[in-house]
């Protein structure tokens, strides 16, 4: 699809995000985050690893990358608002919050 439609801008908004074994039995969670790029593969590469998967593992991501349809390699990639490192612990911490909040209830 992204070879035949090109996307000028993505936006990844997590509000919700899906975790643990979402879509339909996964639990939502408000992270705050919004992911934002004029190339629509990176910025899903970043959601990608946000949830703990690297480009290789999701495979359209992957045969994306290797047919030059945007970047894949996230170590590449400039965050002008915000490192990686950081929106993984605030991810992390969103996640992590909802599961004590999932248990104690």
């Amino acid at each position: 699809m992204a070879k035949r439609f090109h996307i000028d801008l993505a936006i990844t908004v997590g509000h919700p995000a899906m975790i643990a074994t979402g879509p339909t039995g996964g639990i939502p969670i408000e992270t705050g985050l919004v992911i934002a790029s004029l190339d629509a593969i990176a910025a899903d590469c970043v959601g990608a690893r946000l949830l703990g998967f690297t480009a290789q593992a999701v495979r359209h991501l992957w045969e994306a990358g290797k047919l030059g349809l945007g970047e894949t390699d996230v170590e590449k990639m400039d965050y002008p608002a915000m490192s990686l490192d950081d929106a993984a612990r605030a991810f992390t911490q969103a996640a992590y919050g909802k599961a004590i909040t999932l248990k104690g209830a």
